[in-house]
């Protein structure tokens, strides 16, 4: 009973075994044979790397890019502060030179005009005629006026501001150089004639 136990039971396990060799065969071929699923997982990390590189220089040529745009910027902001100042200052130089300019001719005025080179000899006369040559004089009825042209403050100050003389203005006329009595009748009759004497002399 054994043995014929044992009979039945051996092909059983022959085809048991064959089985498992013939599921076992093909996953091992199929692996072994399957070029495409290695060359799959062989070519995976290469692709993920060239996908980092390519992620990598793009990123460079941004960053490349964004200093040159902030070079370029700086450089913009530096140009166009220097030539602000540069503006600034040729427009200082030129306040300053035309400056210096009305200061040289109002000292050349104030300097070069004397008693013996007034006009036509109009201010010659009226010096004489107002106070008979004298430059320390006052007016004897009381009216302000001084100087050899009788000069009242007010024009006096005015005449001497609109020449540059700032520095006879709120100056008694009496106690001005000859020179400056001078120079301040020719301005003024230069500006507005004989009318200041009474349109004559």
């Amino acid at each position: 009973m054994r043995k014929r136990m044992m009979l039945l039971a051996a092909p059983f396990c022959v085809v048991a075994i064959a089985a498992s060799v013939a599921v076992a065969a093909p996953s091992g071929a199929g692996h072994s044979s399957s070029p495409n699923a290695e060359k799959l997982h062989a070519e995976r990390p290469t692709a993920a790397t060239t996908g980092i590189a390519q992620l990598s220089t793009t990123e460079a040529i941004f960053e490349v890019q964004a200093k040159a745009v902030q070079r370029y910027v700086q450089f913009r902001a530096v140009t166009e502060y220097l030539t602000a100042r540069m503006i600034q200052d040729i427009l200082d130089f030129t306040a300053f030179r035309a400056s210096q300019e009305a200061a040289r001719s109002s000292r050349t005025v104030g300097t070069s005009v004397s008693s013996n080179s007034n006009p036509g000899g109009f201010l010659s006369c009226v010096r004489n005629r107002e106070s008979g040559g004298n430059y320390g004089i006052y007016n004897a009825g009381g009216s302000g006026a001084a100087g050899a042209y009788q000069f009242l403050p007010g024009t006096w100050n005015s005449t001497a501001a609109s020449v540059g003389r700032g520095d006879l203005v709120g100056v008694d006329p009496a106690q001005a150089s000859p020179a400056d009595q001078d120079a301040l009748a020719q301005a003024l009759y230069a500006q507005q004639g004989a009318a200041p004497w009474g349109g004559g002399c």
